[in-house]
C-alpha cells in the first residue's frame, strides 16, 4: 500500500508584539471616523472659502479666512500678517483671538520672531512649545525666540506670490492644554496659505495693471492740458504786454492828475501782471525744465526759505513759524531752485489755509519739521487751520483744481511734479488737532 504523503502547511509569523500593543498600534473605528470628519470640515471650509473669493472684498476676505482657519484647525489664535510692498515690514492685517493690545501693534520684519522667519525662509513649520528647537528657527547667528509658555502647538506658512516670493504669513496655534497639531495639520494649513498667497498675489498684479492704466490715462491727460496751457499763454503774452505797456505810457503822461484815470490805469496794470504770472506758470507746467541736481543741505534750503517768506507769511495770517530742523546738515542732491519754490509753495499754501479761517484768529501756526528715515528726508509741513476736507483730498494734486477763488490750481501739482523729478513724493493728510500736515519726501545720500 501506498504510504500518504502529509503536505505540511506554512507555518504563520507570529508578531513579536502583544495583542494589547497591537490593538493601541491600530486607530480605532471611533478615532478614524473623527479624523474622517474633521478632514472634511476643513476642506469644506477651504471649498467655501475659494467660493467667496471672487466677490469678497481684501479686508472681508482676509477676516473671513482666519475666523475659517482657527474653525478648521481647531485653533485658539489665528493670524494674517502681510508685507509692505517693496520693504521688509511685515503688518498684522487680520486677526482671530489676540488681545486688543496685541492686535493693534504687531509690526515685523522679515527675519524676526517666527513669523518673519518664516517670511525668510518661504516654507512652512510646525513648531511644539519650544520654538528654538524647530531646525527651521534655530540659526547661528541669529537671536533666540521668546517662548510663549501657554501655546502648545502653532504652525506658520508664508503667503507666496507666482515667483515665489513671501509676500505675507499666516500662523495658527493651539494654547495648553490642547492636542498638538501633527504633520496632516500642516499639510491641510498649507493649503490655506497657498491659496490665499495666489489670490493675493492676483488681486495685486491687477491692482498694478489698473494703476498702470490709470496713470497712463493721467499722462495722456496731462500732456493735453499742457499743451492747452502752452498755447494759450503763448496767445496771451504779447496782448498782455502791449496792454500794460499802454497803461503805463498813460499813467506817465498823466502823472500830475489826481482822479479816476489813474486810479483804473493802476489796476489795468496790477492785473496784467497778473495775468503775466499766469501765463508764466502755464509755460512752466506745459514745459517742465530738467532739474539741475547738485549735492546740498535740504535742511538749511528749509531754513533760508522760511526766512525769507517770514514777513508775508504773518502778513497772510501766520503769527507763528516753528522751525525744526537739525543743525546738522542733511545732505540730498536737489535742484536748490526747483525744490525750494516747491517748499514756498507748500509754505505759502499753509498761510492760506490758516487766513481762511477769518479774523477772530489770533494764533496761525506753521511747524516745519525735517527728519530722516533710512531712505528718505521727510519734511512736514503743518497749519492750524481748517483742515482738508475729504472731497477733496484726492484731488489736490490735480492740474487747475482749486477750492479758492483767485487761483490757477496749478502750485500743488507743480510741487507735486518737481517732487517726482527728483524721485521723491509729496502727499497730504489732516492732523489729529484739525489742521494740515503735507509730507514731501526725498532721497538722502
Amino acid at each position: 500500500m501506498k504510504r500518504l504523503r502529509v503536505r505540511r502547511m506554512p507555518e504563520l509569523i507570529t508578531p513579536t508584539t502583544s495583542p494589547r500593543t497591537r490593538h493601541a498600534a491600530v486607530p480605532s473605528l471611533e478615532t478614524l471616523a473623527s479624523e474622517s470628519q474633521r478632514r472634511e470640515r476643513q476642506i469644506g471650509a477651504l471649498h467655501d472659502l475659494w467660493l467667496a473669493i471672487p466677490f469678497a472684498e481684501p479686508s472681508r476676505l482676509y477676516r473671513m479666512l482666519t475666523e475659517r482657519v482657527i474653525s478648521a484647525m481647531e485653533g485658539h489664535t489665528c493670524s494674517l500678517l502681510l508685507r509692505t510692498r517693496g520693504t521688509d515690514v511685515l503688518r498684522l492685517t487680520a486677526s482671530v483671538g489676540l488681545s486688543s493690545d496685541v492686535d493693534e501693534s504687531v509690526t515685523l520684519l522679515v527675519g524676526e520672531r517666527i513669523a518673519g522667519r518664516v517670511a525668510a525662509n518661504r516654507q512652512p513649520i510646525l513648531v511644539q512649545k519650544d520654538p528654538n528647537a524647530h531646525p527651521a528657527l534655530k540659526k547661528q547667528g541669529e537671536g533666540t525666540i521668546e517662548a510663549r509658555p501657554e501655546v502648545e502647538s502653532a504652525m506658520c506658512a508664508p503667503l507666496l506670490d507666482l515667483s515665489g516670493e513671501a509676500i505675507g504669513v499666516l500662523c495658527v496655534s493651539r494654547h495648553a492644554p490642547a492636542i498638538p497639531f501633527r504633520d496632516g495639520d500642516l499639510r491641510m494649513f498649507s493649503l490655506f496659505a497657498a491659496q490665499l498667497g495666489a489670490v493675493i498675489a492676483q488681486r495685486q498684479n491687477a491692482e498694478d495693471l489698473t494703476r498702470a492704466a490709470q496713470e497712463q490715462a493721467r499722462s495722456a491727460h496731462l500732456a493735453s492740458l499742457g499743451q492747452l496751457a502752452a498755447m494759450v499763454a503763448h496767445e496771451l503774452r504779447n496782448p498782455l504786454s502791449s496792454i500794460k505797456g499802454a497803461a503805463q505810457f498813460l499813467l506817465q503822461e498823466n502823472q500830475e492828475r489826481d482822479d479816476t484815470l489813474k486810479d483804473f490805469l493802476n489796476i489795468v496794470v496790477e492785473e496784467a501782471d497778473s495775468l503775466g504770472n499766469l501765463t508764466t506758470e502755464l509755460l512752466e507746467f506745459a514745459r517742465p525744465t530738467p532739474p539741475m541736481r547738485t549735492e546740498g543741505d535740504l535742511g538749511k534750503l528749509v531754513r533760508d526759505e522760511a526766512a525769507f517768506l517770514k514777513e508775508e507769511l504773518a502778513r497772510m495770517g501766520a503769527v507763528t513759524l516753528d522751525i525744526q530742523t537739525p543743525r546738522t546738515p542733511m545732505p540730498c542732491l536737489i535742484d536748490p531752485v526747483q525744490i525750494g519754490g516747491a517748499i514756498r509753495n507748500l509754505l505759502l499754501n499753509a498761510a492760506q489755509a490758516i487766513s481762511t479761517v477769518g479774523n477772530s484768529r489770533i494764533d496761525g501756526r506753521i511747524t516745519v519739521r525735517l527728519s530722516h528715515s533710512d531712505d528718505f528726508l521727510e519734511l512736514f509741513i503743518e497749519d492750524n487751520g481748517p483742515g482738508l476736507p475729504d472731497s477733496i483730498k484726492d484731488r489736490l494734486f490735480e492740474p487747475f483744481f482749486t477750492t479758492r477763488a483767485k487761483g490757477t490750481g496749478l502750485g500743488l501739482a507743480q510741487v507735486k511734479r518737481t517732487v517726482e523729478l527728483h524721485n521723491g513724493d509729496v502727499t497730504a493728510e489732516n492732523t489729529g488737532d484739525g489742521g494740515a500736515r503735507f509730507v514731501l519726501r526725498l532721497p538722502h545720500l
